[in-house]
């Protein structure tokens, strides 16, 4: 009578082990079935086999710690080492751990029962790791699917505001002030002419775009800056409309001019190569940019300052930069009732922003900070959730970062907004805005 050769199987998986055991080929030798690393161990003990069988992942003890452990008492008992997990790393540690032979899954049955064939009649001893790393599939075979590039949305150039900053501390957000990109298909617009313009510029330099409708929702330094740098102006072929609000002072032609006087800058106005025309927004009907509209208010913040909403095909988006909430007050949003006399001046500007889609707004400082800074022409926090809850939309970005605001400060501010919101029982949600973040205008 031949002698059966006795075997442990190891094996995690039921399936596995039952494929196995039912193979005609397995009657020729006896073969016990556990699960587990230590039954393993414990049968081994009891039952003296010819040669053991483990998954590399098998329960309560890892299958190389079982390897081990084995060889420490029986150096000469047969092992082979399964796995689907095929890395380098674990044949590796399986062959110097001392297995004969490792094996990857899934195998064919056959397969399993000629490595037993071949061990029963001289031990089996390890080969080359029988699959290359990276080269498991062809590259017809396998699966790369390719992100969709939007061709409608808004981006974030520059989100800062008062002033530009640098430095590790910004990476997260950025550092750039005020400006952002606004594309319908063809539609171009820009919003601002922060120092985020001149990276757009350079963006839209190489896209050889020459026509540009850009809107300035006010003078200000943060706001106009980067308008120097933005390299289309240089083009011959190219042609600028700049939108601006009606001065108090000076048109914005004429500031422009003065910016760009030879003792601040080498390039005159009148010197820029592109046709640029300056135009004034004043309130009466949106300005169409191809199939967007363009509409305005003014907010509440020092000088002529305009607020804006982008009126796409399929998404409405409200845009304001500057614009001081409830000025002076400090309390709980909760306070403020729709018939507040706080909240009287800006009924006007919640009308304009009702049925936005998305809500972009300030919200620059934290009311400490706003304690300090009341007139300024920004909003706290807690002040301009309460605009938020009056719009009533559903999601809301903030953007116009205080330049004292470092990435952690901004992490934790992020958090604020949501425990304010959540607080005042508004269902909103909301993200701080970065450089180069974008908002889709072609779903809903």
């Amino acid at each position: 009578m031949v002698n059966r050769m006795k075997i442990i199987l190891a094996e995690p998986s039921d399936h596995v082990a039952n494929t196995l055991l039912r193979s005609k080929r397995a009657s020729k030798h006896e073969i016990l079935h556990v699960h587990s690393g230590p039954e393993c161990l414990s049968l081994i003990e009891k039952w003296t086999p010819d040669l053991v069988v483990i998954d590399i992942m098998t329960p309560i003890m890892h299958g190389i710690e079982v390897l081990k452990k084995i060889r420490e008492k029986h150096p000469n008992l047969g092992v082979i080492i399964t796995s689907f997990q095929t890395m380098v790393q674990n044949y590796r540690a399986a062959i110097e751990a001392g297995a004969n032979f490792f094996l990857p899954k899934p195998f064919e049955t056959d397969h399993f029962y000629d490595l037993i064939d071949k061990h029963e009649k001289k031990p089996l001893t390890p080969t080359n790791m029988p699959i290359e790393q990276g080269k498991l599939y062809s590259k017809d075979s396998c699966y790369t699917p390719k992100p969709s590039v939007l061709t409608s949305y808004i981006k974030f150039w520059g989100t800062r505001g008062s002033n530009p900053v640098s430095g590790n501390e910004y990476a997260r957000y950025g550092g750039n002030t005020c400006c952002i990109e606004v594309r319908h298909d063809d539609t171009l617009a820009i919003i601002d002419a922060g120092t985020g313009i001149r990276p757009l510029g350079e963006q839209l330099v190489k896209e050889e775009h020459e026509d540009f409708h850009l809107f300035i929702g006010h003078t200000h330094w943060d706001h106009i800056t980067g308008f120097p740098f933005f390299t289309p102006i240089y083009q011959k072929n190219g042609n600028i409309i700049v939108w601006s609000p009606v001065g108090f002072e000076k048109t914005t032609k004429e500031l422009f001019t003065d910016m760009l006087a030879y003792a601040y800058f080498p390039v005159r106005l009148e010197e820029m190569h592109s046709k640029i025309m300056f135009k004034e927004l004043r309130d009466t009907k949106p300005i169409p940019v191809g199939d967007l509209l363009i509409d305005t208010f003014h907010t509440n913040h020092p000088g002529p300052t305009l607020g804006f909403k982008i009126i796409s095909p399929n998404r409405t988006i409200g845009y304001i930069t500057d614009n001081e909430m409830l000025m002076g007050y400090l309390g709980h949003p909760n306070d403020i009732t729709p018939d507040h006399p706080l909240l009287e001046p800006h009924l006007g500007l919640i009308d304009f922003l009702k049925g936005c889609d998305v809500v972009i707004h300030e919200a620059q400082y934290l009311s400490e900070e706003y304690a300090h800074k009341v007139g300024w022409g920004h909003s706290s926090v807690a002040n301009a959730t309460v605009l938020i809850r009056e719009v009533g939309c559903k999601e809301w970005i903030v953007t116009h970062h205080e330049p004292t605001h470092t990435d952690e400060m901004l992490q934790l501010k992020a958090q604020l907004h949501r425990d304010v919101l959540s607080e005042c029982n508004i269902d909103c949600s909301v993200e701080l805005a970065y450089d180069n973040f974008m908002i889709p205008l072609d779903t809903i």
